[in-house]
């Protein structure tokens, strides 16, 4: 069930041919809040500001030579798509990119630099999913999933070996849950450098499929994203992720929007490190005290990616100072 430690040993050796390290800092201000060592590991100072890059590596460079000619198909709401795009222009395959509607004008551009074909179709990810899934099965070219893939998991859980080189014997790992092949990754990592570890997955409400599928013992598929964690955005998990997920993580929980946006904020502000909601909804679980921390445990944050517009951090920002107003008219408080 677990990814083996020897997959995840040589995906670290594959990794680390085409990338550096990934800095831990520590955390002053959310050490001080939390009363706790809390660390940062930077992810979103990746080549394309997501740790997906591990994933695509690891399996682009696993492919034998008529498989990288033929090229690669893929599906993306973004990170795994640039991912994929990067790897594949520094390894001279062909990749072409699916992608749904929602994807923003931003993510495009950031992915049609590298020079795929990409696609548009479809409301969800899961549509988008669905096609490029048909057309690997057709043309014969290899389909990287951005989840549910041996290869893509070995190659996420390279975060951990690499943070127990930085920080051995961490107490906790907080991470946050899209389709499962990140925490699945670092869960099978875990257990085989370091099981006294405890990890929690986070996810933002309306973007909570794997928090819904453990919480009802069977998956579910939810019938929409709403959650502005569009990195986020899987309506269900898969067998594997599943499994691994239900077995070997301490807990999950949810966060809503609102928290994740002023998580972003205050890590933006305290920190100067710029981060997605789907990044910053592991900090806000902390600050609201939805995972136990101990006094002085040393707590490591995956902020595993960066990949959102300005623009929108002004417009939730503003939508969040908007809630909080109207929070405390509520209460009676003026202010």
């Amino acid at each position: 069930m677990l990814i083996a430690r020897r997959e995840i040993e040589t995906a670290g050796q594959r990794v680390r041919a085409h990338l550096a390290p990934t800095p831990l800092i520590r955390a002053q201000h959310f050490s001080r809040e939390l009363g706790a060592n809390v660390f940062f590991k930077l992810e979103m100072l990746q080549p394309t500001h997501s740790f997906k890059v591990r994933g695509a590596f690891n399996a682009l460079t696993q492919l034998n030579d008529k498989q990288r000619k033929r090229g690669v198909v893929t599906a993306s709401g973004g990170n795994h798509g640039l991912a994929i795009a990067y790897a594949a222009a520094i390894l001279g395959i062909p990749a072409t990119v699916y992608l749904p509607e929602s994807a923003t004008e931003t993510r495009l551009a950031a992915i049609r630099r590298f020079g795929p074909e990409m696609v548009v179709h479809g409301s969800a990810w899961d549509d988008a999913n669905a096609l490029a899934t048909k057309v690997a099965g057709e043309s014969g070219r290899a389909y990287i999933h951005p989840f549910d893939n041996p290869m893509v998991m070995a190659g996420q859980g390279t975060i951990v070996s690499e943070l127990l080189a930085q920080l051995p014997e961490p107490d906790l790992i907080v991470a946050s849950i899209g389709g499962g092949g990140l925490i699945s990754g670092i869960l099978s990592a875990v257990q085989h450098y370091s099981p006294g570890t405890r990890v929690f997955g986070v996810e933002t409400e309306g973007a909570d499929s794997m928090y819904q599928s453990r919480k009802a013992g069977k998956i579910v598929e939810l019938p929409a994203i709403t959650s502005i964690a569009e990195t986020l955005g899987a309506r269900k998990t898969e067998k594997t992720q599943f499994e691994i997920v239900t077995k070997y993580v301490t807990d999950l929980v949810t966060v809503s929007d609102n928290a994740a946006i002023r998580a972003l904020i205050t890590i933006l502000q305290e920190e100067k490190l710029f981060t997605e909601p789907a990044t910053s909804c592991s900090v806000a679980a902390l600050l609201e005290g939805k995972i136990p921390v101990k006094p002085g445990e040393d707590v490591v944050v995956v902020l595993c990616g960066a990949n959102v517009a300005h623009e929108k951090v002004h417009e939730w920002e503003s939508a969040a100072r908007n809630l909080t107003v109207k929070a405390r008219r509520r209460k009676g408080d003026p202010k």
